[in-house]
């Protein structure tokens, strides 16, 4: 069975120029009739014949394609077919949602924003349509928008709520929290409906499912770590020091149901400054690797890389210098899937727009260009509910925005739990987050809050885990639930 995800190392090979007209047009269904035809071709049947053959012909050497491109229209063909379900927004109805949100806003403005890219769209079968977040982006990142909001929301918490836990962490060196969570996956009621038809089809009365569920790793930000429940038995579950730490099951159902477990573990965040480090002179080798295919060595990466660090020498200022870029040059915009998007951080240097991911993305493919290790991280935040604002969206994700709720002793409405991204780089014998609490233009969701986060190594990827198990399942639409049942510091 191929592994599809692997597809995607291939996306950097490009796309017939058939098919990528058709893309950039916002033809999609035509573009995926393309492919497939594309991915059916007999390579044996179309080749060059002589007029007049002197004898049987060479054994064609690539009946069926080339490997690597059959991947890249594989990739391609399933983002083609998601790309159109975030740009539902077509202009008329964008300016009438603006005028509905924002006091007096004007057909003038809309060009004006448009015009100067601060909205985010598509062809759609060949319409200009708005990613379906873009009215939020414009709220959370024209202060003057939000303050001509008709129904403003509820004012979104000051961070100095944090201050107590921050100045801890600078007096002690650290801080700590002791969490339970709920958790669990499963398909939707309407998928599993359509899977369970197709099995029937084909002789079967039951839907074989394979699930992975994330777990809390051990690592230096998580310990004490307590698997308290789970909704069934796990057929198998890894060990604490597995690189991706997941609890498996594999069923069949005949009915819809879901898979879960309830946790508990205390997480520790190090207070770290790297500006006032000693960095090694001579990096190691590991962690600066490109990575397809967002950590990719472009030509236009690499020419940012050099005039970056150019007379540059300590390793630290080389990552002061980009980090102040990525910072000052990228303006904060709600993405689409990740998924969807080709390479993130060439598209981020060329567009100078992202979210906190594609700016941690950013870091560290140029840090990795200067020779400089650096990794993803992720956290885990727990903050009061929002409707708008720098970490909520229009439709949850999993792994991004799965609803929280506290109980007592926080007297709270709600909560709501974002993951957010920053990165690492290495100074000798540490790894250390590399958004300083303090700087002035980080935005809330770069991770960089002082919080308790996870942020290990290992047990980083259990939430990127969280939606890398859902990718590719054509047809099938999973989901993922997480509920704080506490948070004591």
């Amino acid at each position: 069975m191929k592994n599809l995800n692997a597809c995607l190392a291939s996306l950097n090979l490009g796309l017939p120029d058939d098919v990528r007209r058709l893309k950039e047009a916002g033809y999609y269904t035509e573009a995926i009739a393309c492919i497939d035809t594309y991915l059916a071709e007999d390579w044996t049947k179309t080749q060059n014949q002589p007029v007049q053959p002197a004898g049987p012909l060479p054994e064609n050497p690539t009946p069926r394609g080339v490997d690597a491109m059959r991947d890249a229209l594989l990739a391609q063909r399933e983002i083609l077919r998601r790309l159109p379900l975030d740009y539902t927004v077509p202009e008329a109805q964008a300016l009438e949602l603006l005028q509905d949100l924002v006091r007096g806003f004007t057909p003038e403005e809309f060009r004006a924003l448009d015009r100067a890219g601060a909205m985010d769209w598509r062809f759609v079968e060949g319409e200009k349509r708005y990613i379906r977040s873009f009215a939020e982006t414009l709220l959370a990142t024209h202060p003057e928008l939000a303050a001509r909001q008709i129904d403003p929301p509820q004012q979104y918490p000051s961070w100095e709520r944090y201050e107590p836990e921050h100045e801890q962490m600078v007096r002690t060196g650290a801080v700590s929290a002791d969490i339970t969570l709920e958790t669990s996956i499963g398909m939707s009621d309407e998928a599993f409906a359509a899977a369970l038809a197709a099995a029937k089809q084909q002789g079967r009365s039951t839907v074989h499912v394979r699930v992975w569920l994330p777990l809390p790793a051990a690592c230096p930000a998580q310990s004490n770590i307590t698997l308290d429940s789970f909704t069934e038995p796990p057929t198998h579950i890894a060990p604490e020091d597995a690189a991706q730490r997941t609890a498996y099951w594999e069923a069949d159902l005949a009915e819809n149901r879901r898979f879960g477990a309830v946790y508990s573990y205390r997480t520790t965040a190090r207070y770290a400054d790297p500006l006032h480090m000693q960095a090694d002179p001579v990096q190691p080798d590991f962690d600066t690797q490109e990575e397809l295919p967002h950590l990719e060595f472009t030509p236009y990466l690499r020419a940012l890389a050099a005039q970056l660090t150019q007379g540059l020498t300590d390793p630290v200022q080389k990552a002061k210098h980009i980090y102040d870029y990525v910072t000052l040059n990228t303006h904060y915009h709600y993405q689409p899937p990740y998924f969807v998007q080709e390479n993130i951080t060439d598209g981020c240097a060329h567009n100078r727009r992202g979210d906190c991911g594609i700016m941690a993305s950013t870091f560290i493919v140029l840090c990795r260009l200067a020779g400089i290790p650096a990794q993803w991280q992720s956290g885990l935040v727990v903050r009061r509910a929002a409707t708008t604002g720098p970490c909520s969206t229009s439709h949850p994700r999993a792994g991004c925005t799965p609803t929280a709720r506290p109980v007592p002793p926080w007297p709270v409405p709600g909560m709501r739990r974002c993951a957010c991204t920053t990165s690492a780089i290495w100074t000798p014998g540490a790894w250390w987050q590399t958004a300083p609490l303090r700087h002035p233009l980080t935005r809330r969701c770069t991770g960089s809050v002082p919080t308790p986060m996870i942020t290990s190594r290992a047990s980083a990827r259990w939430t990127a885990w969280a939606f890398m198990a859902m990718r590719w399942i054509p047809g099938k639409n999973w989901s993922i639930s997480r509920t704080y049942n506490q948070w004591n510091f």
